[in-house]
């Protein structure tokens, strides 16, 4: 790279790396908002149309059908719900109770905590299986009840050794002129700790919150009630149930039969419930986005 004065004149080496590097971005940022892009188009067209055409950049008979037939659906409105509630709750519990199990294990005071750290970690390495998980859950009586979403997360290790990390940063004067002040553990942990720790709780709470809104396993193995079904377990069964039809028509159209009327098909209805049920993650991100990237450097390089 050559220096003119204030100028800087590029050689041809730097303007072909230049190009490589714009090159492989656009390459990278294509094939990862394409999918995106891809489910948007197709939940704004026709359902029979789309399935007898090939979409690549634009909808085929824009219409609003398919978000109709999601918002009219009763049961898809009520896992909307389900979901909603279930992330709210997880995040609120698992946080707090996250945050209330990292700040004890870093105090010295507490009788046995290196044990108590060990025997967390093992549970991160090794589990029990599906059948004797199902046959806890039953003993307990978490079967087919909401409190199945939230107790089984309440702590989650990994979550746990990024607040110890960033808790153990926090200085300790601090906590012992907050203890010479008359402050109990509770108090130090509400007034000092958790203020100072706004990075990392925020981080958590997003893996949290998205791995709640995602989860379709724990339904579709603990609960048997449609009224408790997340949105993620009903898109799962929509997935499942418009492969085969979205099959048999391709087949059909191939062959030069009528693929039937207009309207929304299965197909187009699991686009259109998927584009809903991403939607509230997207907007919550980038409110989080400068706490996440933060407390992910610390809690990853400290712990």
């Amino acid at each position: 790279m050559k220096h003119t004065g204030t100028a800087i004149r590029l050689t041809r080496e730097d303007k072909a790396v230049n190009f490589l590097a714009i090159f492989i971005g656009l390459f990278t940022l294509l094939f990862t908002v394409y999918p995106i892009y891809y489910c948007v188009i197709y939940a704004f067209s026709d359902g029979n149309s789309a399935l007898a055409h090939q979409i690549y950049l634009f909808p085929v008979d824009f219409t609003l059908d398919n978000f109709r037939s999601v918002l009219n659906d009763s049961l898809l409105v009520n896992s909307f719900f389900v979901s909603v509630a279930r992330t709210v709750c997880a995040v609120l519990t698992g946080v707090s109770f996250t945050a209330l199990t990292a700040y004890a294990l870093t105090r010295k005071e507490l009788v046995g905590r290196r044990v108590y750290s060990i025997i967390a970690m093992v549970t991160m390495y090794f589990g029990g299986g599906v059948i004797p998980t199902y046959l806890l859950y039953r003993s307990l009586g978490l079967l087919n009840t909401f409190a199945v979403y939230i107790i089984p997360g309440l702590l989650s290790v990994y979550n746990m050794l990024l607040c110890m990390a960033f808790f153990r940063e926090i200085p300790e004067s601090l906590i012992e002129s907050a203890k010479l002040d008359g402050a109990g553990e509770f108090t130090i942990l509400a007034r000092i700790i958790i203020p100072l720790s706004a990075p990392i709780l925020a981080t958590i709470s997003l893996y949290v919150g998205v791995g709640a809104w995602n989860d379709w396993y724990t339904a579709a193995y603990f609960v048997n009630d449609q009224k408790l079904m997340p949105m993620s377990t009903i898109l799962m069964k929509l997935v499942s149930a418009a492969q085969a039809q979205q099959k048999a028509m391709e087949n059909a159209a191939m062959s030069g039969i009528s693929v039937g009327q207009r309207g929304p098909t299965s197909t187009s209805i699991r686009y259109a419930t998927l584009l809903v049920s991403i939607v509230p993650v997207m907007c919550v991100y980038p409110f989080v986005q400068k706490y996440f990237v933060k407390g992910v450097m610390v809690g990853a390089i400290k712990a």
